[in-house]
């Protein structure tokens, strides 16, 4: 068991009312979850929770996260520094906005990799060439020298891939990736999310309000609605026998096409 959520909820600054609760999964080596919800529903509250990237006085109020044994609720800061980029790594909505856009892709990259690592810096350089040639992005040296708005959306979000696998990770968390992106650059960072994931055996939580990604890339499916799980299991069941009501509403609101769903 790579990660086991128990009775997760989250609260913000003095406010008793907790904005997520009664979060519990677990995810194993290998395997995909897909959380899915309307904007608000706590999402993305859940994957920033495991990563203690909460903002505004956001804090686990309750319960425990258990990643490789360990109750991330109780380490400091030293030992998430030796966590975060290596054995776990985020996925941005818009990864460009999370960057420096006043330094280039290349000095942001190398130093990233400098910070969590030994190698000098001609061997970051060589490695993050190598990390965004594995995302089929064309001309990585070119790449390196540019600054964020010099790219387009579907190559920052590359970019943000390459950067959040560089380490191998045993588990990537996502929000949103594809949301900012076309229809067809979806596909693409969709099928190369699967690459890596299939390919190096890391686990992944993909936050998404799209219900064909999460149906196509996940193994099982969370559906949150104001703060709670309504619905959990293998999405394949999940998706064709939903049991809440909130489920069959998301459901039922995929466009159909010819009369079929492609969900």
């Amino acid at each position: 068991m790579l990660l086991d959520v128990k009775n997760l909820a989250v609260s913000y600054g003095k406010n008793q009312s907790p904005t997520i609760q009664g979060v519990n999964f677990k995810l194993d080596e290998g395997k995909i979850l897909a959380i899915v919800g309307e904007s608000g529903s706590g999402k993305t509250t859940v994957i920033r929770a495991i990563l203690n990237v909460l903002p505004g006085g956001g804090h686990v109020s309750e319960g425990e996260i258990i990643f490789e044994g360990k109750n991330l609720c109780t380490l400091d800061e030293k030992s998430w520094r030796s966590i975060r980029g290596k054995d776990m790594s985020m996925i941005f909505q818009d990864s460009g906005a999370m960057m420096n856009p006043i330094h280039t892709i290349g000095k942001q990259f190398i130093e990233y990799i400098q910070t969590h690592s030994d190698l000098n810096k001609q061997a970051a350089y060589e490695k993050a060439i190598e990390k965004l040639t594995l995302m089929n992005l064309p001309n990585p040296e070119n790449i390196l020298k540019s600054y964020t708005f010099e790219l387009s959306g579907g190559m920052r979000q590359r970019v943000g891939i390459a950067m959040a696998i560089t380490f191998q990770p045993k588990l990537l968390l996502a929000d949103e990736p594809t949301s900012a992106l076309d229809v067809t650059t979806q596909a693409q960072i969709v099928g190369e999310l699967m690459f890596i994931t299939r390919g190096t055996g890391a686990a992944m939580i993909i936050v998404t309000h799209n219900l064909g990604v999460a149906s196509y890339l996940s193994d099982d499916l969370i559906v949150m609605s104001q703060g709670k799980v309504v619905e959990s299991g293998a999405t394949v069941d999940v998706i064709k026998n939903p049991q809440h009501e909130y489920t069959k509403s998301l459901l039922s609101s995929v466009p159909e096409m010819d009369r079929c769903r492609y969900v």
